[in-house]
C-alpha cells in the first residue's frame, strides 16, 4: 500500500510540472504575439506619421505658392481631422493623426549662412566660400526687395547694398591698352510699381532704374558696392558679421524709365542717362513698391588670360552678396526651410525640406535689355496695367 501511494504522488508532481511548462510556453508565446502586434502597430503608425509629415510639406509648398515672397509661418497644421480655418480634409476625428509645420524664409543677407550646419567662425574665415554667391557669365539673378509681412502686407526694403568683386586677370598682350578695373562687368536693374498721382483711379505703372558698373579692383575683404547711400552700418546675421567695408559705393543709377498719364495717354516723364543727373537708388525705393533687383554678368571673357575660350569663360565670374542693413527689413533666402512633424498615435516623424523660390516672370529679365522706350509718336511706350 505504501508503494502505491508513492506512485500516485509522483504522477501528480509530473502533471504539475507539465502544466507549468505548458503555461510558461503559453505565456511566452502570448508575450511574443503581443510584442509583435505592438511592433506592427508602431510600424503602421510610423508610416502614417511619415505621410502626415509629408502632408505638412505639401501644405507648406501651397503656402509658398499662394503668398508673397518671404512668407513665413510657425506651427501651422492640422488638428482632429481639420486643417487651417477648420476646413475638413476627410479624416475622421477619432483618428489620432496630426501634423504641423514651420516655414523659415527671410534673411538679411544673400547668401544666407545657416549656422545650424556651418560654424560662424568657419564662414567668417572663408568668406568667398560661404558669404558670397557666384554669378557666372551671362547668368542673371532676380531678388525681391520686399517680403510678406503680417496679414499679407508688403514689407519693403529701403536700405541695402550689393557687394561684389571678380578674381581674374587681363591677358598680358592687352595690359598696355586695358585696365580691368575700368571694364563694366555687372548690369543691374531695379523694377518697381508706382501708383498714378491721381488718387481717384487705380492705375499703376512699372518703372525701372539701372546701370552698368565696373570692377574697380574690388576684393573679397574690400569689395565694391552699389545700393542706398545710407547703407553704412555693420550687421550680425546668425553670428556672422558683415562689415561695411566697401571700397566704393554707387548710390545712383544713370538710367531711369518713369511714366505718367497725360489725358489717359502714358508718356515718358524722364529718361536720364547722364552721369551728372542720376537718380538716387534710395529715392526710387521710397517711391515704389514691390521692387525687384535683377543683376546680370556682362563680363567680356575675351580680354582675360586663358588658353581657350572655355578657360576664359570659366574665369569670368562675379562674386556677390546682398546685405539688408535696416532693422526689420528682409529679403528671401535662396531656399525656404520647411520643418514638418507628423503625429500618429504616440509616434512622430520629422521631415525637413529646402525649397527654392518659384522663378519670376521673365518680363523682369527681358526688360533688363530695353534701351529705348520712346519713338515717333510714342508708339513704343508700354501701356500701364490696372489693378482691380
Amino acid at each position: 500500500m505504501i508503494k502505491l501511494q508513492k506512485q500516485k504522488g509522483s504522477a501528480l508532481v509530473i502533471a504539475l510540472l507539465i502544466i507549468g511548462i505548458l503555461m510558461t510556453l503559453a505565456l511566452g508565446l502570448s508575450d511574443l504575439v503581443i510584442r509583435e502586434s505592438r511592433i506592427t502597430t508602431d510600424v503602421v503608425s510610423a508610416g502614417k506619421a511619415h505621410y502626415a509629415a509629408e502632408a505638412g510639406i505639401e501644405s507648406a509648398l501651397l503656402d509658398l505658392q499662394q503668398n508673397l515672397p518671404g512668407y513665413e509661418i510657425k506651427n501651422a497644421g492640422m488638428v482632429d481631422g481639420t486643417f487651417g480655418n477648420n476646413q475638413n480634409i476627410g479624416i475622421s476625428e477619432d483618428i489620432d493623426l496630426d501634423f504641423n509645420y514651420t516655414i523659415e524664409n527671410k534673411t538679411k543677407t544673400i547668401p544666407y549662412v545657416d549656422t545650424t550646419f556651418i560654424d560662424p567662425y568657419i564662414a567668417q574665415g572663408n568668406p568667398r566660400k560661404y558669404m558670397y554667391n557666384v554669378l557666372n557669365l551671362n547668368d542673371n539673378i532676380t531678388i525681391p526687395l520686399f517680403v510678406a509681412g503680417e496679414n499679407g502686407k508688403v514689407v519693403p526694403v529701403t536700405s541695402f547694398r550689393v557687394e561684389y568683386f571678380i578674381d581674374a586677370q587681363v591677358a598680358s598682350e592687352m595690359l598696355y591698352a586695358i585696365d580691368i578695373s575700368d571694364i563694366d562687368i555687372l548690369r543691374w536693374k531695379i523694377t518697381g510699381v508706382k501708383a498714378d498721382s491721381n488718387p481717384g483711379n487705380k492705375k499703376y505703372f512699372t518703372e525701372s532704374i539701372g546701370d552698368y558698373i565696373p570692377s574697380l579692383g574690388g576684393l573679397e575683404n574690400n569689395p565694391n558696392c552699389f545700393g542706398t547711400s545710407d547703407a553704412t552700418n555693420s550687421i550680425n546675421e546668425n553670428s556672422v558679421v558683415y562689415n561695411y567695408n566697401c571700397s566704393f559705393l554707387y548710390p545712383y543709377a544713370r538710367e531711369a524709365y518713369t511714366y505718367a498719364l497725360v489725358n489717359d495717354v502714358l508718356q515718358t516723364v524722364s529718361h536720364t542717362e547722364e552721369e551728372n543727373n542720376p537718380m538716387q537708388i534710395k529715392t526710387f525705393l521710397e517711391t515704389h513698391t514691390n521692387n525687384y533687383l535683377t543683376m546680370t554678368n556682362i563680363f567680356n571673357p575675351a580680354i582675360l588670360q586663358g588658353r581657350s575660350d572655355y578657360e576664359k569663360r570659366s574665369k569670368a565670374k562675379i562674386y556677390y552678396r546682398v546685405v539688408i542693413t535696416n532693422k526689420d527689413e528682409y529679403t528671401i533666402r535662396e531656399f525656404a526651410k520647411v520643418s514638418s512633424v507628423g503625429f500618429a498615435r504616440n509616434l512622430r516623424q520629422r521631415i525637413e525640406a529646402f525649397i527654392p523660390p518659384d522663378s519670376f516672370m521673365p518680363v523682369f529679365n527681358f526688360s533688363l535689355y530695353r534701351t529705348d522706350v520712346g519713338g515717333e509718336n510714342d508708339k513704343e511706350n508700354p501701356d500701364g496695367y490696372i489693378l482691380d
